[in-house]
């Protein structure tokens, strides 16, 4: 799973010179917000994995977190960004990329329960984190790749 991580950070970079594309059809966002959202989300939620103690750890049952699992899809524009990870015009989409990329290696390093407590969720372990961070960046690739279809 963490190859695929790494192939769609390598994706994502093949989309930087792409940024300014828009398609109101299809997003209100432009191809450069939902891959600074979606790099902001990895640097973020691995961040939160790392400095978690395991002795927290409680995961608890969701049926929303059971079918976006099981499904491997979240359905679009029925959820909104929070706050602090809504992208900024000033954000260096490279920079925030290699952070990335070495985020992925320290994730490999924590402990099976540091989490991440995600909103909807709840308690995500290291495994559940990896699965969210593929689930979620797919999510964002799938309409970049809309965007860009002529």
């Amino acid at each position: 799973m963490i190859q695929k991580l790494a192939q769609q950070l390598a994706e994502m970079e093949s989309m930087i010179p792409m940024a300014e594309t828009q398609n109101s059809d299809i997003s209100n966002a432009s191809v450069g917000w939902h891959l600074a959202h979606a790099i902001l989300v990895f640097n973020q939620v691995i961040s939160a994995v790392a400095k978690s103690d395991p002795v927290n750890y409680k995961p608890r049952f969701s049926w929303t977190k059971f079918i976006i699992f099981l499904t491997k899809h979240i359905p679009r524009g029925k959820a909104k960004a929070p706050k602090a990870v809504e992208p900024t015009l000033d954000m260096d989409l490279k920079e925030a990329l290699e952070r990335a990329s070495l985020a992925i290696i320290n994730l490999m390093s924590v402990a099976p329960n540091q989490f991440f407590p995600h909103p909807y969720f709840g308690d995500l372990n290291r495994d559940k984190t990896i699965q969210f961070l593929w689930i979620h960046t797919e999510h964002h690739l799938k309409i970049v790749r809309d965007l860009l279809k002529k």
